[in-house]
C-alpha cells in the first residue's frame, strides 16, 4: 500500500512538473468558464491540446449545477433578479455559487494504473501546499461521511456543494475551503473546484427553490457553519492574484 501511494505520487508529480500549460483566464461568464474547461478536456482526448492548470474567477457571480443535478433545484426568476448567471457543469457534484472565489481546473491524461481518486488526493495536496503559504490554519478531511444518511437527516442541504465534505477535501476548523469535482473523458480527466476567498456563496440558499423562507434560513446558517473562507481565517481580504500566485506555485512546485 505504501510502495503503490509513493509510486502513484510520483507519476502524478511527473505530470505536474512537464508540459503543463498554466493559465489564468481572468473573469469570465459562466458559459465561457464552462465551456473553456470541458473544450481542454475535449481536444486532450483528440490530441489538439496537451495538460492544463487554469485558475479563474466569475463575472457575473454564476450558480453552477452539478451534471446530473435537477435544473428545478434553483429558482431561476431569483438569479436573473440578482443578476446571477445560471450554468451547468461537466463534472458531478451539487449546486455552487461562484462569488468571491478562485475557481481552478485541471485537465490532465490518467496515467496507467492511476485512479481518479489517486489525482483528486494530489491535487489538493498540492493546492493545500500553496494556501498554506497565506495560512497555516487549513487541513485535510481525513473520513468519508456517508452521504446518504446526511442527506436523508438533513434533506434541504442535497441542493448544495458547500453543505458537506467528503475525504481528502481542505478543510478549517471543520469547515470545508476548497469544494472540488471531477469527469473522465476517455482517458482524459477534468477536476476543478472552488476555493473560497470572502462571502457571498452562502447566496445559495436565497436562490435555491426551497418551499419557504424558514428552509432558506436553514440551509443559509447550514452552509455558513460547514463552510470557511480565507479572508475568514486570515483576518484580512484575500485577493485573487495572491490566491492564484499560491496555486502556481503549489502546483508546479515554484519557490
Amino acid at each position: 500500500m505504501i510502495h503503490n501511494e509513493l509510486l502513484n505520487s510520483q507519476l502524478i508529480s511527473s505530470i505536474f512538473d512537464g508540459e503543463v500549460e498554466w493559465i489564468d483566464s481572468g473573469f469570465l461568464n459562466g458559459a465561457e468558464n464552462m465551456r473553456f474547461d470541458e473544450e481542454r478536456a475535449r481536444n486532450l482526448v483528440l490530441g489538439f491540446a496537451g495538460p492544463m492548470l487554469r485558475v479563474y474567477g466569475w463575472k457575473p457571480w454564476a450558480v453552477s449545477l452539478g451534471a446530473n443535478q435537477k435544473d428545478s433545484d434553483i429558482n431561476h426568476v431569483e438569479c436573473e433578479k440578482r443578476g446571477f448567471d445560471i450554468v451547468r457543469r461537466a463534472t458531478g457534484g451539487r449546486a455552487v455559487l461562484h462569488a468571491d472565489e478562485l475557481t481552478y481546473s485541471v485537465v490532465l491524461r490518467i496515467p496507467e494504473g492511476i485512479s481518479v481518486h489517486d489525482i483528486y488526493r494530489m491535487t489538493h495536496e498540492r493546492i493545500l501546499a500553496g494556501l498554506r503559504t497565506i495560512t497555516p490554519e487549513i487541513e485535510f478531511e481525513k473520513s468519508q461521511p456517508n452521504f446518504s444518511q446526511v442527506y436523508k437527516a438533513q434533506p434541504q442541504q442535497t441542493v448544495a456543494c458547500f453543505a458537506s465534505s467528503a475525504r481528502y477535501e481542505i478543510m478549517h476548523d471543520g469547515r470545508k475551503v476548497v469544494g472540488s469535482a471531477q469527469r473522465v473523458f476517455g482517458n482524459v480527466l477534468l477536476q476543478h473546484g472552488s476555493i473560497l476567498l470572502g462571502a457571498g456563496h452562502e447566496q445559495l440558499a436565497d436562490i435555491s427553490a426551497l418551499r419557504n423562507g424558514v428552509q432558506a434560513d436553514s440551509l443559509r446558517e447550514y452552509i455558513l457553519s460547514h463552510s470557511a473562507t480565507l479572508s475568514e481565517i486570515v483576518g484580512r481580504k484575500v485577493e485573487f492574484q495572491e490566491v492564484a500566485e499560491a496555486i502556481r506555485c503549489g502546483f508546479l512546485g515554484l519557490d
